[in-house]
């Protein structure tokens, strides 16, 4: 009768939902840590990008440790309120967060760019929008042990979705910046030259993939919401 008991205890096994809280809250670091070094990259104090580049890279190793401890927890004997690929998936987009972000700074410290007051205006701008599709795709996962205690309620569920929303919102804002970031960068090609240029744009590129990611993660999330 014990080794019963433990069985089906085991397929209750605890919960993944506050841990993906938790590792949403370390890929917020991470971005957070990656604005910081954007803002030091265009003030041109290579150093802090330096030493930021640092501290980006261990908080991305943090979120991957608690990203692996929720697929530990996650057997395929565990009874769930969701569909188990569905959870894995969505982990995946938002530790791709993390990895994007650490990319970017990785950018960083490769090459410094001396920029146009147009050119780092604009990514200091694109950066904002980056960082707050970041903020809305979090403040839709803090929902989700609510949600889940209040056993998927319409109204819990529609407070998540409207969420969401404004992360496809954000997430467009961010791709018309994208947009002209890139425009404005071909336009002062003459002061950043050629390689200069190239580094600019894509860096450019994988900043958006940043919120592009959010937004991943927070469909994903949408359609966990929706098939209740």
């Amino acid at each position: 009768m014990t080794d019963l008991r433990r069985s089906i205890l085991d397929l209750f096994a605890r919960s993944p939902f506050k841990p993906l809280t938790e590792h949403s809250q370390k890929v917020k670091l991470t971005v957070l840590k990656m604005d910081d070094a954007v803002k030091a990259y265009v003030s041109g104090d290579q150093a802090a990008v330096n030493a930021l580049y640092s501290e980006i890279s261990a908080l991305e190793h943090e979120a991957d440790t608690v990203k692996n401890n929720i697929r530990i927890q996650l057997p395929s004997t565990l009874l769930l309120p969701v569909d188990r690929t569905d959870i894995l998936t969505f982990l995946k987009q938002q530790d791709d967060v993390a990895n994007s972000a650490e990319m970017v700074a990785q950018m960083l410290t490769l090459r410094p760019v001396s920029m146009t007051p147009p050119v780092k205006e604009v990514i200091l701008k694109l950066e904002v929008a980056v960082t707050t599709t970041v903020d809305e795709h979090v403040e839709a996962v803090s929902k989700i042990v609510d949600l889940l205690d209040s056993s998927f309620s319409k109204k819990r569920v529609n407070e998540v979705q409207e969420i969401i929303s404004k992360v496809d919102s954000q997430k467009h804002t961010v791709d018309v910046i994208r947009q002209e970031a890139m425009k404005i960068i071909y336009d002062n090609e003459k002061d950043l030259g050629p390689v200069g240029v190239y580094h600019l744009i894509e860096l450019v590129k994988e900043m958006s993939w940043v919120a592009g990611h959010a937004e991943n993660s927070s469909d994903r999330l949408r359609l966990i919401t929706a098939r209740r």
